[in-house]
């Protein structure tokens, strides 16, 4: 057990053994190194150990395997090093290398590798990437359809064809089988779920709809839509009998109650039929008219209720009871047909891409866990059961332990997977449902909540959960803001669990207190945006809650820009001050450095719920206000001009005749025509495409524009036949060289992101010839589907993340990490509900939705199921994205800021007020459901509370909150904006900048802002050790050993004793023979070689020398200038037999040694902790137990006058003494050089 002080909970966590347990692990509660230090327990239990590669640890990501596995690795090493004598600890740090430390789709792999043989797979297969697949599946529906349509019998795919194929073609059916197809792929049994799709509409006669399972369901949604109207009544009937209040109102009112509430009696039991006549048998009476002192605004107020539940009991006519019962039930039986073909069609493309894919050796990510099912299931599975094969059972033997983290993010196959390779008892599952986000990859929440109610029963037997609430990242405001929002919105109704005590963050972060400094501490801020003065009025159509006009687009334009300029401002404030307090205005704390410091840009984070067309407009305006900023943007490359540009020169290289991607090309940099030059083109042929008249107008007497086209089309036709002949990234990169287009965008502003773009561009065309695609016409046809289906690549990178600046990334992408400075921003930006008006809905549990068609009158309404799963996805959905809001909110360290714009602030404040005297923590369910936006949940909760005052205030209700919430420890600061205010600044800073730039064109001088001292102290600021950086940071014995030796002056004329051998080309070796380096080095190798085992002959010597020529260690030349009789002889010295005497001999032993800087450079000036890195190669050490013997060979000869070799050589001999030394631990008791040359032996 390591040192770390551990909770009780996280204790048991580490310990617990022998029961399936499932750790629930709120934010910041140190999930990772609770799992971690269980792997460390279990590998050196003193009782039952367990070897790592018996555990089968599954981690999310990749990244997260690789952290995963690193940790374990650290704290194995630690354990190590303090155990150093465990033979155990030894092997299981060899071992962790094959541990199964593994995300589930590479476990699968692993998996198949091994068991191909039962799969019918290729040995050899590999898994197609993303690009491959696509265009793979493209092509198999394309053979599918045109099969279809040439069968005999296609009435009822003619049908469905024309029912939901779209207007012009079938695209939208061939998206809705790909869709359904993966969609399916969540099941464990995906054929046997689509076979099953067409039983709700089997409706046999005799039978009504009181007789189908699903109504019960509608039933329940409609009786709760009309407690919603019930409610609102009620509302307007309290505030009618209020003093002042519009008393002449209550008879009408209540009349409406006594009509609407046995509607809400939850009669499961009342047929359809009787449904219909009650609820559309409903009168409204008028209001009666107020006379005498009336407060018109509870007036207003009680209209306003009145006519909302009108409108929501009317939506639920228009929508449940549009026809009568017989006609609906007509309409759902002919759905049947349709429903089956299409779960037919999708099983048939299911088959086909199969076949496909098997004869390419090909599998995709979506086989990995299908074809891992397949081989653990036994081959007579029962659906119910699922019954582990032979091979799963050898699993389960295998591992000791299942470890799962991010268990909140599995869906059904993956569940069942596990539950195959898994004993009864021995599944550890970690994770947070609270921040289960990935509904949208078909990840299944509901897995982690069932066994979460289940094991939460002492009395259950299957398991246990232990709850870690502890959280070790935030602030205590930031932790106290997070609680006080979700225990009122986080309910098991609207949020698919109640935020309650076991669920609640507690603070366990330990921030230093610290004199004279300022941290972050201080209330949540919040930031209210009024759009009151934008143009466009709100459209109360369900349609514009869920489909965005281009008004509206507008609108998120004008709040986003708006929302970037106020956070620019706070960041600005916050990193370099203000005009009343210069400098930063708190300091974060640094782990790293374990202090306080200054807040800086890389501190700051701002989340947004999606990047996509919005993280663009934060970094242009944040750029523009002098924010360094970086964000990686998931859209704008297809847009980029020089990307655009060039695929049009790709688009009419495949064929010409395309008008619009020829005059792009023609009017770009790579041709450079003018317009007007287009104009005399077309003019030269008036009828036909623009590429006939590019070919006449070349031809015609045109001038520079002739011998321009000339030559471009004589280019074309060359690039064109390129295009036949070579591959589709080669022909890129010519284009890139022969049009300059490249240099070219160089030039432009931003050249270096538009040529970053450009080398993505080329990289997409090498990994799309990787696969078993070719060909540019397909490469195009990959890109437009990109296009179509609103994907991007996203542009190219061109800045690190690692830099000073302000990040920008979506709530997604930040789950796992955590910031010290955090802006969550577009909180008032509507949830995306654009999946609900598909043709189709579907559901995992509830099937398939789809629209009915009436294909004669061309009218459609909802079917009843698709109604019944459109509620339920949007509750989901609802649920997920207050989800996310608490992954958001959650990543905050120590300052969390939250920015948010709204259409009309008055008409908010009306609608988030009406609960603010709710009693009891949770605000209603209902209107916790109808939310539309973030701040729909965060104002109502902020409004309870008593720094929401100025919320109530400006709603202009009375009255004092439920004072349990209103005195909350929480802390809120509100700042209300309007839109106009924000632009108004932005001018005024113009219209500054203005004068400063005239200013600088009169070359005039600017006022002095208390700033010249601070600009000087800048300007003329000196790196301390700038000496240091002109000194190598890495040096080899032989570059630095005459720091070491006093008569380095005499060395300077000797050559290294290891030069490179291949210095000269091998034609002058072999007429002028080897130098004395290149003779040196040979005889190096022969010594690294030779066997010491006996002591070596002449004939001895000849044999390896063979030996090493054969194996390519030696040149014949090389081996030619050795003369056996010096090998020998140093064999035959007391030096050699030594050698061969010793119990261990190191040769060719490299090292590397880090010693001061200032001794390698000793006329360098100090220069605190710097350090040098030498490395060199010692020829031979030999270990002779009480200390070691250091040979150096040298093939140098010695001639009289000439220095000592202990002169020359004794700096380098030295160093290798010390690094000998200073790493093995052990004194150097004899240094030698043996000169070969002569066979003299040299001690130092």
């Amino acid at each position: 057990m390591s040192d770390k002080k551990w909770t009780a909970e996280q204790l048991a966590a580490i310990t617990t053994r022998d029961t399936n347990l499932l750790v629930a692990a709120a934010a910041g509660a140190g999930k990772t190194a609770v799992l971690v230090e269980r792997i460390i327990g279990l590998i050196t239990d003193p009782h039952r150990p367990v070897d790592v590669d018996q555990l089968l640890i599954v981690t999310f990501t990749n990244a997260a395997a690789a952290e995963m596995r690193e940790r374990i690795g650290q704290a194995l090493s630690k354990a190590l090093q303090e155990n150093p004598h465990s033979k155990r600890l030894a092997r299981q740090l060899t071992m962790l290398n094959r541990a199964s430390i593994t995300t589930l789709h590479s476990f699968c792999l692993d998996l198949l590798r091994r068991y191909f043989y039962q799969l019918d797979l290729d040995p050899g297969f590999r898994v197609a990437d993303e690009v491959e697949a696509e265009l793979l599946r493209l092509d198999v529906l394309e053979e599918l359809f045109e099969r279809r349509y040439n069968q005999d019998n296609v009435e009822v795919f003619a049908r469905l064809v024309d029912s939901y194929g779209g207007q012009r073609d079938d695209s939208r059916l061939q998206d809705l089988v790909l869709e359904l197809y993966r969609f399916s792929g969540s099941h464990p049994l995906p054929v046997q779920w689509l076979t099953s799709l067409a039983e709700n509409y089997v409706i046999p006669e005799g039978k009504t709809l009181d007789d189908q399972t699903w109504i019960v369901q509608i039933k329940k949604t409609i009786f709760q839509e009309v407690e919603g109207v019930l409610g609102l009544l009620k509302q307007a009937q309290w505030l009618a009998k209020q003093p002042g209040g519009p008393e002449p109102y209550s008879k009408t009112l209540t009349e409406d109650i006594i009509n609407i509430k046995p509607l809400t009696n939850n009669d499961w039991d009342a047929s359809w039929e009787k449904l219909y006549r009650s609820i559309t048998a409903i009168k409204w009476s008028k209001l009666s008219p107020c006379r005498g002192e009336i407060d018109d605004q509870l007036k207003n107020k009680a209209q306003n209720l009145r006519n909302k539940a009108k409108e929501k009991f009317n939506d639920i006519i228009n929508t449940y009871f549009s026809a009568e019962p017989t006609v609906i039930l007509e309409d759902l039986r002919s759905l049947q047909p349709l429903i089956a073909d299409l779960a037919k069609l999708t099983i048939e493309f299911m088959e086909l891409y199969q076949k496909k894919k098997q004869a390419k050796g090909l599998v995709d990510f979506g086989d990995l866990e299908h074809y891992c099912l397949t081989i653990l299931l036994d081959k007579e599975n029962d659906a119910a059961e699922f019954r582990p094969s032979a091979v799963a059972i050898e699993l389960q033997q295998q591992y000791a332990e299942v470890l799962v983290d991010e268990y909140q993010d599995i869906n059904a196959v993956q569940e069942t997977i596990l539950r195959l390779v898994s004993k009864k008892n021995n599944r550890f599952m970690v994770g947070d449902v609270k921040q289960s986000i990935y509904r949208f990859r078909l990840a299944e929440p509901k897995l982690f909540l069932s066994k979460s109610e289940l094991y939460a029963n002492t009395d259950n037997c299957q398991g246990t959960r232990i709850g870690l609430s502890k959280n070790f990242r935030s602030r205590l405001e930031v932790v106290n803001a997070v609680n006080f929002i979700f225990r009122q919105i986080m309910t098991k109704k609207a949020g698919e669990i109640t935020y309650d005590e076991l669920e609640e963050l507690h603070c366990g972060a330990d921030y230093p207190q610290a004199e004279d400094v300022k941290t972050a501490t201080g209330p949540v801020e919040v930031y209210l945006i009024d759009r009151k003065d934008a143009q466009l009025e709100e459209q109360n159509t369900d349609s514009a809650e869920e489909k965005l006009t281009d008004g509206e687009e507008q609108e998120d334009l004008d709040s986003d820009q708006a929302e970037a300029r106020l956070i620019g401002r706070r960041i600005q404030a916050m990193v370099k001050g203000t005009d009343k307090a210069m400098g930063p205005e708190f300091k974060v704390w640094d782990k790293e450095i374990g202090k306080y410091r200054p807040v800086s840009y890389r501190d700051i984070v701002i989340l947004l719920r999606a990047t996509t067309g919005r993280a663009n407009t934060f970094l242009e305006e944040l750029r523009t206000m002098g924010v360094p900023t970086y964000a990686e943007v998931g859209t704008g490359y297809f847009e980029a001009v020089e990307v655009e540009t060039f695929l049009s020169l790709l688009k009419i290289i495949d064929n010409p005749r395309q008008d619009v991607p020829l005059a792009g090309v023609l009017r770009s940099p790579v041709v450079g025509l003018k317009a007007s030059d287009l104009a005399e083109i077309r003019l030269c042929s008036k009828e036909g495409d623009f590429y006939d008249a590019v070919r006449i107008a070349a031809a015609a007497d045109l001038g520079d524009v002739a011998v321009t086209l000339t030559k471009f089309l004589r280019q074309l036709e060359n690039w064109r036949s390129r295009a036949r002949r070579d591959t589709l990234a080669d022909l890129i990169w010519l284009l890139y060289r022969e049009t300059g287009y490249y240099d070219y965008v160089g030039g432009m502003v931003g050249g270096t992101q538009r040529q970053a773009n450009l080398r993505v561009l080329y990289h997409r065309a090498k990994q799309f010839e990787a696969t078993s695609f070719r060909g540019l016409f397909r490469f195009l046809r990959f890109v437009e589907r990109l296009k179509d289906s609103g994907s991007d690549l996203g542009a190219a990178r061109s800045l690190s993340e690692n830099e000073d600046v302000v990040r920008i990334m979506s709530i997604h992408k930040s789950k796992g990490l955590e910031f010290p400075v955090l802006f969550v921003a577009g909180l008032g930006k509507r949830f995306n509900m654009m999946d609900l008006n598909k043709d189709m809905l579907m559901h995992k549990e509830l099937g398939l939705g789809p629209q009915i068609i009436h294909l004669g009158s061309r009218v459609s309404y909802p079917s009843l199921p698709k109604l019944l799963i459109k509620q339920q996805i949007r509750k989901e959905s609802v649920a997920e994205e207050m989800r996310v809001l608490y992954v958001a909110l959650t990543r905050a360290r120590e300052k969390l800021i939250l920015v948010g714009a709204v259409r009309d602030l008055e008409k908010s404040l009306e609608k988030w007020c009406t609960s603010t005297y709710q009693a009891g923590w949770t605000l209603p369910d209902a209107e916790l459901m109808a939310a539309k936006c973030y701040l729909d949940w965060l104002c109502p909760a902020i409004a309870r509370h008593h720094n929401g005052h100025e919320l109530r205030s400006l709603a202009k209700t009375e009255g004092q909150p439920f004072s349990e919430v209103a005195t909350d420890p929480s802390a809120w600061q509100l700042v209300f904006q309007a839109l106009k205010d924000i632009k108004n600044q932005t001018q005024e800073n113009k219209e500054q900048s203005q004068g400063l730039l005239v200013k600088i064109k009169d070359m005039e001088p600017f006022e002095d802002a208390g700033l010249i001292k601070e600009v000087e102290r800048r300007l003329s600021w000196q790196y301390p050790r700038a000496e240091v950086t002109t000194r190598p940071a890495k040096a080899a014995v032989t570059e630095v050993k005459h720091k070491f030796d006093e008569l380095a002056r005499q060395e300077a004329g000797v050559m290294s004793y290891r030069p490179k051998i291949s210095g000269r080309p091998r034609f002058l070796q072999q007429d002028k023979g080897l130098t004395p380096a290149e003779r040196g080095s040979a005889i190096h190798l022969v010594m690294q070689h030779i066997p010491l085992d006996k002591l070596p002959d002449e004939e001895g010597v000849q044999v390896l020398l063979q030996n090493l020529i054969q194996k390519e260690i030696l040149l014949p030349q090389q081996a030619a200038a050795i003369n056996p009789n010096h090998i020998t002889g140093f064999f035959a010295s007391s030096i050699g037999q030594r050698v061969l005497q010793a119990p261990k001999v190191e040769r060719e032993l490299p090292f590397s040694l880090a010693l001061p800087a200032t001794e390698v450079y000793q006329e360098l000036p100090e220069c605190g902790d710097e350090m040098v890195l030498v490395q060199g190669v010692i020829d031979c050490l030999v270990d002779e137990g009480d200390g070691f013997l250091l040979i150096d060979y040298k093939s140098d000869a010695v001639y009289p006058g000439q220095d000592s070799p202990v002169d020359r050589y004794r700096g380098q001999i030295n160093l290798y003494a010390r690094a000998v030394q200073d790493i093995l631990g052990k004194p150097v008791k004899d240094r030698v050089i043996y000169l070969f040359n002569n066979g003299q032996i040299v001690h130092i």
